[in-house]
């Protein structure tokens, strides 16, 4: 499929869940949930936004450790915001892996973007699971029916959550599979090396650092749905919050930047709670503007920076040099 029409049909598809969210929450409801908001709420969530960044830069430099052990902090600052920059223009914001490893041009590209790789599926690790068991005490609390269908979503978590799980509480069995799976693909296995170099004093900081700033995104969107519906329980909020990103990291990314998945996840669980299906789509777009439209925003100048050469140099502490005619 070209890729023009790619995209064309991911806008399409973007608009269509999103147009059909807010039609479920109503306008005019949505509207006056805005009108009537506690922005005091709106503030505190702002106030987590250079939290967030810098635990997500500090869990990186954890895993960047046996790649390039001496980076400063204005130069991890500039990796992570030029990332998160290009990601923002990228289908599955894969230009995040680019933003970042050509900001820092001493390392292997392709080993610093597998790095990047392996944060993100241990935030996806640490967010489903979390979110499962915040499902599991749905499930006992009644709150949602045990159906056929939930509880495949509760096996599907639980399996996902596991696997990826992997990547940081077994890094060198991750390297053994890889090579396993891949016997051929010599540049994958040999940049994969780096997994082994990861000590367990490491992988609990990178676990830790990713729970941190799980709370803290999480605990973000809660105090959002707060500001439109400020009467709410906090459990009840971050129960909805969990839930939401639950959801949001299982469902493939199909539509732009995952627009319509978080807000309809948000729009459906805040509804359940009893919280409004408004609150929780207005909290969802705030977010969103929030911790991924600003970011994107303020790694805008960072991108003139990016070292874009064929050919990069590479750091003593490099765990692999580039491998000729890749």
């Amino acid at each position: 499929m070209p890729r023009w029409l790619s995209s064309a049909l991911k806008l399409s598809l973007t608009l269509g869940v999103l147009g059909a969210v807010v039609m479920v929450a109503e306008p005019s409801t949505l509207l006056a949930s805005l009108r009537d908001a506690t922005w005091t709420w709106v503030v505190v969530a702002g106030l987590l936004l250079p939290v967030n960044l810098f635990l997500d830069g500090w869990v990186w430099k954890q895993l960047l450790s046996p790649v390039l052990p001496q980076v400063s902090l204005s130069r991890l600052t500039g990796a992570v915001l030029s990332g998160l920059a290009l990601g923002f223009w990228t289908p599955a914001r894969v230009g995040e892996y680019a933003g970042r490893a050509f900001f820092l041009p001493e390392g292997d590209r392709w080993t610093l973007s597998l790095t990047v790789f392996t944060q993100r599926m241990v935030d996806m690790a640490v967010g489903v699971l979390i979110g499962l068991l915040v499902l599991t005490g749905a499930f006992y609390r009644g709150t949602l029916p045990v159906t056929p269908a939930w509880q495949a979503t509760a096996v599907l978590g639980g399996g996902t959550g596991g696997v990826l799980l992997l990547f940081i509480a077994a890094p060198s069995l991750v390297h053994r599979l890889a090579c396993w799976l891949f016997p051929n693909w010599t540049q994958l296995t040999e940049r994969a090396a780096f997994f082994d170099e990861l000590s367990g004093p490491t992988c609990a900081a990178v676990l830790g650092g990713t729970v941190a700033r799980y709370a803290v995104f999480t605990g973000q969107l809660a105090c959002l749905g707060a500001a439109f519906a400020p009467s709410a329980n906090g459990m009840l909020l971050w129960g909805a919050a969990s839930l939401t990103f639950y959801v949001k990291y299982l469902i493939p990314s199909l539509t732009v930047l995952d627009l319509g998945i978080r807000e309809g996840g948000a729009a459906f669980f805040f509804q359940l709670l009893g919280l409004g299906a408004a609150a929780g789509l207005n909290a969802a777009l705030l977010l969103f503007a929030m911790n991924v439209l600003l970011p994107a925003l303020m790694g805008v100048p960072f991108l003139a920076t990016l070292r874009l050469s064929s050919e990069a140099p590479q750091n003593e502490h490099s765990v692999l040099t580039m491998p000729s005619g890749s």
